[in-house]
């Protein structure tokens, strides 16, 4: 099943992106930091900083972001550089469940195991004891997905339509007769790499874990909604200035 997001389709263009966090102290350490609650490093911070710069422009009315440290001081620095408002924490953002993998390094954990090492290459998390599922991973992305198209409506009826409008029934267009160009309207969501795999996929139709997403600190994906077109703008990109494995 795909997202419905027939709610948005005669609202003009609206703008979707999803950020991973900057990186944390636990990605210093190499550590799979799953639930654990870890604090943005310095290079985090300024990562977090430039990305608001990006974004500054790009009309967000409203960002969720994930409660885990990492991700809400991400949503925070980035919301106070682009002027926005203040980032609203929710619950379905949550970084997965990793299981047994928790607080281990990568390396330590195919020492561990090189079993239970061969089923997480073969099965991704769904091969890891304690994970959470990749069922239940996408039963939260369609319920954050619902937020976020509920979300933008609720904006577009306050009289903030990307093309000016007011209300129901204006074009799909984006511009509707004598409003002028299109003002860019734009939703942020601020989370982890697991779930954000399985936000990008609910879009897409996937339901397993491959093929995976790939994504660094501070690193977006960009999804519009133009009445019936959905697509993916951008993939995987980051505000100039912020370097790292993507």
């Amino acid at each position: 099943m795909t997202m419905d997001f027939s709610p948005l389709a005669r609202l003009g263009k609206i703008d979707f992106y999803l950020l991973r966090h900057g990186k944390s102290e636990g990605n210093h350490r190499d550590i799979v930091q799953g639930r654990l609650d870890s604090p943005l490093s310095d290079e985090g911070r300024r990562q977090a900083a430039l990305t608001g710069r990006l974004l500054a422009e790009r009309g967000i009315r409203f960002t969720l972001c994930t409660p885990l440290a990492r991700g809400r001081e991400t949503a925070e620095l980035v919301c106070r550089e682009a002027g926005l408002t203040t980032p609203r924490p929710t619950p379905d953002l949550i970084e997965m469940d990793t299981g047994v993998y928790t607080g281990l390094t990568l390396e330590e954990a195919r020492k561990r195991s090189p079993e239970a090492w061969a089923r997480f290459l073969q099965l991704s998390w769904d091969g890891v004891e304690g994970a959470e599922s990749s069922v239940a991973l996408r039963r939260r992305a369609e319920a954050v997905w619902a937020d976020l198209i509920a979300g933008a409506a609720a904006a577009a009826k306050e009289g903030a339509l990307p093309g000016g409008g007011s209300g129901a029934g204006e074009s799909g267009s984006g511009d509707p007769a004598g409003s002028g160009p299109a003002k860019p309207f734009g939703v942020l969501a601020v989370a982890h790499a697991g779930i954000l795999q399985w936000l990008i996929k609910a879009v897409s139709g996937e339901v397993s874990w491959f093929p995976l997403f790939p994504m660094g600190h501070c690193g977006l994906y960009h999804l519009s909604v133009d009445g019936t077109v959905i697509r993916w703008e951008k993939l995987n990109f980051q505000a100039p200035g912020v370097t790292g494995r993507r």
